[in-house]
């Protein structure tokens, strides 16, 4: 069901960028210091987006890995914990 659900999302992305290419197809000239390129609108446009979302993505990334060490630190944590608890369960109580 969630594979199904994806798949329609996915052709909404698409379905919508292609509405968005066939609305904004003038074209557009880009100046910047080491020269000048020209191009449609539409695909400035996917650029922008995709280098944005690229940059945002490294930027979390440092987070991202500090999570997953510590989460592996605290799944070792939790073995020894459970090591700990089953030789104590196997331990006879005394009075």
């Amino acid at each position: 069901m969630l594979r199904i659900i994806r798949f329609i999302f996915v052709l909404l992305i698409i379905f919508s960028g292609l509405a968005m290419h066939l609305r904004n197809d003038q074209s557009v000239v880009f100046d910047y210091y080491l020269g000048v390129t020209e191009a449609s609108f539409s695909i400035f446009l996917i650029i922008a987006l995709t280098s944005g979302t690229l940059l945002g993505a490294i930027t979390c990334l440092p987070v991202i890995l500090r999570q997953k060490r510590e989460n592996r630190v605290l799944l070792s944590r939790l073995r020894l914990c459970e090591k700990e608890l089953d030789n104590l369960r196997v331990i006879p109580a005394r009075n």
